[in-house]
């Protein structure tokens, strides 16, 4: 008798973990389905789904460093830059009023505020020529300062 008692436990607790596991797995009323092939981008208002990206570069993807060591910032348009400099600024890789004036300046503008590559540089992540974003954290501490340097220095041109 006791033995179906611990029976009828087990097989409760089996469905219940399996039907919690369903829940979490299976999309909720009203949340997007990203499509296959794009990366979802979590904001703080919705999910973007970034296409033709190609997984995420680092330091040590072959041919992503220039010469100098850093990656290049020629190809982030201004939606990018805004969102690495708010990186970049929550990192404490830079410090001072102008770089904040600059990020804030640049972030207020319509067209960088709807710019999917705007959450991927909040996340530290560069667009690049090849559609494979560079994660710059993965550079050294003096190297993402710089990177830094440069991206505020190209959020103030595109400010103005």
């Amino acid at each position: 008798m006791n033995t179906n008692k611990y029976f009828a436990a087990v097989a409760v607790l089996g469905l219940a973990v399996s039907g919690a596991a369903f829940a979490q797995t299976a999309p909720q009323p009203g949340q997007p389905i990203v499509p296959p092939g794009t990366q979802a981008v979590i904001t703080p208002n919705h999910v973007q789904a970034v296409g033709n990206l190609n997984g995420i570069a680092t330091a040590s993807t072959p041919g992503t460093l220039g010469e100098n060591g850093m990656p290049s910032i020629d190809n982030a348009q201004a939606g990018n830059v805004a969102g690495l400099t708010s990186y970049c600024i929550h990192k404490k890789l830079s410090l001072g009023t102008g770089p904040r004036s600059a990020s804030r300046k640049l972030a207020k503008r319509s067209d960088v505020q709807n710019d999917q590559y705007y959450s991927l540089g909040g996340r530290g992540l560069l667009q690049t020529s090849s559609n494979t974003p560079f994660d710059i954290s993965t550079l050294p501490k003096d190297k993402q300062v710089l990177v830094c340097r440069d991206l505020f220095k190209k959020a103030q041109s595109l400010g103005n």
